[in-house]
């Protein structure tokens, strides 16, 4: 019955990367040319973006006609690409042919990758980066940053809350959200007494994006603070002693088997009422807002991350404006890149759900929902900003399921991974 939500995800979560359709350089554009032919004083941008079908109307029919309006020397030609598995290897042949835009919407994760490579300009050496850099948070501007220069500016960002099945809730005797684990863990061995196929947490994978927040919260640490190395934290005690609690809980089904077996989904157990919390980012809500599921949001309630000591510490995702070194116009692609981090644009394309990376939005401006995604972002981080991420993340993950299935003791796995994540870092 909502097998159409998780087709939804796919094509509007840009952050999971599961869809394996092919690609192709601009197979998918908004518009495919200019709208009209420039003209003689007129510079065209080429960007590239993969902003969901909602998000892409808005940007084309809102967002594009004000920047042109303000900038009539600069034309906007948007290019949507598919986000998919082949995309990364696109962006690098497109380079190696010289075929790259000016400017692209690029995953957070991507960055540094494109840095390394030679393929992304040093915002750094431009005279107004310093006063532009003031305007988003440490965290953010930091996602951006290879070797003490900085390649990419924020655009959006994203967090991942919890969010609860009302019903249910209220059928283990809470009233509200709990604030902590024990609180959560308490209240699914509640529901599990009144049906055993009730399980407290759904959480999307074993993949960094969906264990981290638990991980963190728990007290783990993945890389030292220069993200140089993995020995000595990945495989310390206190990550150890967290990947230990996550287990118990997944061993206890209070963490639905859903994330090794694939059986129900989180959303279609949140939905029907056999999974009391999933944590989500901002496309649950736009997906569902617009779905013949919309009745079922009346059922959900929202919560920050729930932790024993404090909020819990959810992970941050999102894309950041990065400019192709060998853009052929760097000045207008400039201009179009920090007006887009200007309060306008952000507060239009807030409408649909992507939260403003500027530190000063107006944040009543935003729904009670996403103004929650807000505050939870002051106790989230994103994934380390290094260029071998992808490679380390399918590592956490098979690390994970290894653990999970007990095909592999938890001392021996975190410290084999570690090994290997270090290599990689030192490569």
């Amino acid at each position: 019955m909502f097998k159409k939500i998780r087709l939804a995800l796919v094509l509007l979560g840009s952050f999971l990367l599961s869809s394996c359709q092919a690609y192709s350089v601009g197979s998918d554009s908004l518009p495919s040319a200019p709208s009209a032919s420039p003209k003689q004083d007129q510079v065209v941008l080429e960007f590239w973006h993969t902003y969901s079908d909602i998000e892409a109307h808005v940007f084309t029919t809102e967002v594009l006609p004000l920047f042109e309006k303000e900038h009539p020397n600069i034309v906007i030609h948007a290019v949507r690409q598919d986000y998919t598995t082949q995309l990364n290897d696109n962006i690098k042949a497109a380079v190696a042919e010289n075929k790259q835009p000016d400017v692209m919407r690029m995953d957070i994760i991507w960055v540094p990758q494109f840095a390394k490579s030679g393929a992304l300009a040093d915002l750094s050496l431009l005279p107004d980066f310093a006063k532009m850099k003031e305007k988003f948070s440490d965290t953010l501007i930091n996602t951006n940053l290879y070797k003490g220069q900085y390649y990419g500016i924020p655009l959006n960002t994203t967090t991942m809350v919890a969010i609860y099945n009302k019903t249910l809730l209220h059928q283990a005797g809470l009233t509200s959200p709990p604030t902590t684990f024990q609180q959560l863990i308490g209240a699914a061995q509640q529901l599990k007494k009144q049906d055993s196929h009730i399980s407290g947490i759904s959480i999307c994978c074993s993949s960094p994006w969906g264990m981290l927040p638990y991980f963190w919260t728990f007290g783990g640490k993945l890389l030292d603070p220069e993200f140089t190395h993995a020995t000595g934290y990945l495989d310390s005690p206190e990550s150890i002693a967290a990947i230990q609690k996550i287990k118990k809980l997944y061993d206890e089904q209070i963490i639905s088997h859903n994330l090794i077996n694939g059986d129900i989904g989180g959303w279609d157990g949140l939905f029907g009422r056999k999974i009391l919390m999933i944590d989500e980012a901002h496309w649950f809500y736009i997906v569902n807002s617009t779905d013949t599921n919309q009745k079922y949001l009346q059922d959900t309630e929202i919560g920050l991350f729930p932790s024993d000591l404090a909020p819990g510490t959810s992970i941050i995702g999102g894309e950041n404006l990065v400019m192709f070194k060998n853009s052929a116009h760097p000045q207008e692609t400039w201009t179009f890149m920090k007006w887009m981090a200007s309060e306008k644009p952000q507060e239009i394309m807030a409408k649909t759900g992507l939260i403003p990376s500027i530190k000063d939005f107006q944040t009543d401006k935003l729904s009670p929902t996403f103004q929650m995604y807000v505050q939870q972002l002051q106790h989230a981080k994103p994934r380390p900003a290094v260029p071998e991420w992808s490679s380390i993340d399918p590592i956490f993950a098979k690390m994970m399921e290894k653990v999970l299935t007990n095909e592999e003791d938890i001392q021996g796995a975190v410290h084999r991974t570690a090994v290997t994540i270090d290599q990689l870092l030192t490569q």
